[in-house]
């Protein structure tokens, strides 16, 4: 897809939007005027500024206070709601919005066309790859040059170095939802340890662990649990999805190191402006119960066929989260190396482990993946960490590893327990006006009203 093109969808996605958002206030204005002009809503102004920058159409080459240069150099969108927008702003995105993380496995033997081949070094193949074996390989660069050069690296399948031939491994992440994110941020450690605690006598297949990143802190986002904050995610999505610099994190490139100097990138969005948006992220609703069919004797057969185990109803004081947030091993149809997203945007990459399980305490291994909470889960098709189900009846059937005994017992009910657990599923749906602010005010990254 050109530059252009994009622009155009952009735009178009942009205006969608705005105007929603306009027919909105209109009607609860009207609405509350019907009802007695002494009480009109109120809507910070702070409030209107953070979603501003959600919806924010980037543009390459634009200034900001902070001197900054807009979109890019490497990107694969150009506003946040440009990939979260299914059941509204800030939901899931469909395959279109998926990312591709490329990884490096060394050790490999020549498969096929050798021009598919790159001979030199990993770094001077993508400059990402100068400290990491998995990168993001983004889908478009504000250079015609570049651009080019990204198309060329997906038609690699080898890269030849002096001293080892690495083969280059495509996988790829659908876009998550981000309803009640700041709930789940909220869960403390102690709960997430007393969940990986537990013990389940009638499955005893479930063995699910939290994941603990390098730096000591335990993961709670991210579909191999790499990210251990809300705002390390959202500051991590600006970064490597908009191609935006802020703090702590650089905008990806592909020049080379060796001309690379941090010192004249200067930042797309000031500290302010990221907790703003990191604010109106945590206050967007969380999911709802629509009533369908028979979905409270779904309920009850998803229970016994062990599906709650790993998606737990609740977690902590969150309840209807419906995951353990925990890490679990679902065998071998998914496997996939690499994340990203942590708090140094640095890819997580466990590929040249001799055993595919890590440490009991660590970062998640090639089959593991987070537990993804079931809230809100009718309304964020295509499912599964690269969107490979399209329908939540093909997701069940997909689950594999530690879910596999669960899964076989769903594929194994009545035609009308089958519908019934459907039923359930189908009631999880995504807020009706997930964009207004939780408590109509948003609040600054330390809490306090502003």
């Amino acid at each position: 897809m050109r530059l252009g093109e994009v622009q155009m969808r952009s735009f178009r996605t942009r205006r969608a939007f705005i105007l929603g958002s306009c027919l909105i206030l209109l009607v609860t204005g009207a609405a509350a005027a019907g009802a007695g002009r002494s009480r009109r809503p109120t809507i910070s102004r702070e409030y209107f500024e953070a979603r501003g920058l959600f919806v924010k159409f980037w543009r390459p080459g634009e200034a900001s206070p902070s001197g900054g240069d807009g979109v890019g150099p490497l990107f694969n969108e150009q506003s946040c709601v440009g990939c979260h927008n299914m059941g509204g702003t800030g939901g899931a995105g469909d395959q279109s919005k998926n990312v591709t993380i490329l990884t490096a496995i060394p050790g490999a033997s020549v498969v096929g066309n050798h021009r598919s081949i790159f001979q030199g070094e990993l770094e001077e193949l993508h400059p990402s790859f100068r400290n990491r074996t998995s990168i993001v390989l983004h889908l478009h660069s504000t250079s015609e040059t570049e651009e080019k050069r990204l198309a060329e690296i997906r038609d690699y399948a080898f890269v030849q170095t002096r001293d080892d031939l690495f083969a280059l491994v495509q996988s790829r992440r659908n876009t998550p939802a981000l309803f009640g994110a700041g709930r789940i941020d909220a869960i403390r450690d102690k709960e997430l340890l007393a969940a990986e605690a537990r013990k389940f006598p009638a499955f005893p297949e479930i063995k699910g662990r939290v994941s603990r990143l390098r730096d000591g802190r335990i993961g709670k986002f991210g579909w191999k649990g790499q990210t251990a904050s809300l705002e390390d995610f959202v500051m991590a999505a600006c970064a490597n999805e908009l191609g935006l610099e802020v703090r702590g994190r650089h905008q990806p490139s592909l020049l080379p190191a060796k001309d690379f100097d941090p010192k004249k990138i200067s930042l797309d969005l000031s500290d302010d402006e990221c907790a703003l948006m990191s604010r109106f992220v945590a206050n967007l609703s969380a999911p709802v119960v629509r009533p369908v069919g028979d979905a409270s004797q779904g309920l009850a057969v998803f229970e016994a066929i062990g599906c709650a185990t790993c998606h737990a109803p609740n977690m902590g004081s969150v309840h209807g989260l419906y995951s353990d947030l925990l890490l679990h091993d679902l065998g071998d149809r998914f496997r996939a190396s690499g994340g990203y997203g942590g708090p140094s945007s640095e890819i997580v990459d466990n590929s040249s482990k001799t055993k595919d399980a890590p440490t009991p305490s660590g970062e998640a291994g090639p089959t593991e993946w987070r537990t993804t909470p079931l809230w809100g889960v009718a309304d964020s098709a295509p499912y599964l960490h690269d969107g490979r189900a399209s329908t939540l009846d093909e997701a069940v059937v997909l689950h594999g590893g530690e879910a596999e005994p669960s899964s076989k017992r769903y594929t194994s009910l009545s035609f009308v327990d089958r519908q019934a657990v459907l039923a359930f599923l189908h009631s999880q749906v995504a807020p009706p006006d997930p964009g207004r602010p939780v408590d109509r005010t948003v609040r600054n990254a330390r809490g306090k009203r502003r």
